[in-house]
């Protein structure tokens, strides 16, 4: 397992008290998993968000078909080092998120992932469809950025200063799509002008 901690007293983002001046054990907040090594690579833009927003994560390789006792182990120290979200993806049947929901009160999120067939639906409809009683947050297919935006999102309610990093990550979006805007105004201005000077030109 790769785990990339951040000490809790000293990260920006969820030192719950600054003032306590103790020092605290490292956390991890968000487990990324998925089933084999070439589906966590898939998960990338996941760890891409957890690293920008500072949130202390580990990677771990789950298999619910093929590992179900690593699987039960794995939820084990999961529920004892302090993990408040797994974001868990999955191809084909797809079964690992609604089975580690099945295992755990801790918030899943599921990634369905693009296998050999049928293009990341079987998948999807695997993660979205489960049971009563046993919810999964289900993302769109190949959508690991915006699990771990999600996953930011439920942590927020409980660390204030995360909150603020994604009001940051809005008025960062605002920005983006103002520049596209500013540039297709330029592009059509430039087309005009030109075409003007194509009809009337001596």
């Amino acid at each position: 397992m790769r785990q990339h901690h951040i000490q809790k007293g000293g990260s920006p983002a969820f030192s719950q008290d600054d003032n306590s001046g103790k020092e605290e054990k490292s956390i991890t907040l968000v487990s990324v998993v998925a089933p084999s090594l070439k589906l966590l690579d898939k998960m990338i833009d996941a760890i891409t968000v957890l690293n920008t927003f500072q949130v202390p994560y580990s990677r771990s390789i789950v298999a619910a078909h093929r590992a179900p006792k690593k699987t039960l182990e794995f939820v084990s120290k999961l529920e004892t080092n302090g993990t408040e979200v797994i974001i868990a993806g999955g191809a084909g049947s797809a079964h690992l998120p609604g089975m580690l929901a099945s295992l755990t009160t801790i918030t899943i999120i599921g990634v369905p992932l693009r296998g050999d067939s049928l293009d990341g639906i079987d998948s999807l409809y695997s993660i979205v469809q489960m049971p009563r009683g046993v919810p999964v947050g289900a993302m769109g297919i190949d959508s690991a950025y915006n699990a771990a935006i999600f996953a930011c999102q439920i942590l927020s309610l409980k660390y204030p200063r995360l909150k603020q990093k994604l009001v940051e990550h809005k008025q960062l979006l605002e920005k983006e799509v103002a520049a596209e805007d500013a540039q297709l105004n330029n592009n059509n201005k430039k087309k005009r002008k030109g075409n003007f000077s194509e009809r009337y030109s001596i």
